[in-house]
């Protein structure tokens, strides 16, 4: 197996021999969002590949400022999952950057990711309007398995009133625009992470 880089023209070839619905219209929409808002030239998207076959993409980008690696979309097709292909792309994706100087990351996780996520030892300060549970913590020096102590040693006070004022204004709703239907899976989400749900600490830092 190796780890490469795509371009634009390799990701669409790639993506269009998907063969399940659900992880090809991801696809496009993933896309649709670099081909809008980022760039291929500066953030190719990493790709696990074994003897000419893409296993699992990663859409990453890294702020202005180097403060955040910021995971935007990754995406196993579903005959390559269960096999440990989003744990390695994550873990090369951190070991990469490890010594860049870069001090947190960040994603958004949709409710269908918790299981992976909640796995790699991950929190979530609250949930936004497109149904996204929010992430955000110091990024690891050595490697993936350093998220656990990371998240367990955390504090909303880590952010300074700037930064937590922007997470707060994305989450401040907390699912009380969702319908009957998203919010019955809202539920579901909160009841299976538990104390993994953090928003009460940002109500409370709020209230400081």
């Amino acid at each position: 197996m190796e780890f490469i880089s795509l371009t634009r023209e390799e990701f669409l070839t790639s993506a269009q021999k998907i063969e399940d619905l659900r992880s090809l219209k991801f696809a496009k929409e993933t896309l649709d969002l670099w081909d809008n808002f980022y760039s291929w030239e500066k953030f190719k998207p990493l790709c696990l590949r074994d003897d000419e076959q893409e296993l699992c993409y990663l859409f990453y980008t890294i702020s202005k400022d180097n403060e955040y690696l910021i995971i935007h979309r990754l995406l196993t097709p579903l005959n390559f999952r269960r096999k440990n292909y989003a744990h390695e792309i994550m873990s090369q994706l951190f070991f990469y950057f490890k010594k860049e100087n870069i001090k947190r990351f960040k994603m958004n996780c949709m409710h269908g990711s918790l299981n992976f996520y909640n796995k790699l030892g991950l929190n979530y300060w609250g949930v936004n309007e497109q149904r996204q549970y929010h992430c955000d913590f110091k990024m690891p020096q050595n490697d993936i398995s350093e998220i656990f102590s990371i998240v367990k040693e955390s504090n909303i006070k880590e952010f300074s009133p700037t930064k937590f004022a922007q997470i707060y204004e994305q989450l401040k709703k907390n699912g009380s625009g969702f319908d009957s239907k998203d919010m019955e899976v809202h539920q579901a989400c909160l009841k299976n992470l538990g104390k993994k749900f953090r928003y009460n600490e940002v109500l409370d830092h709020l209230k400081e």
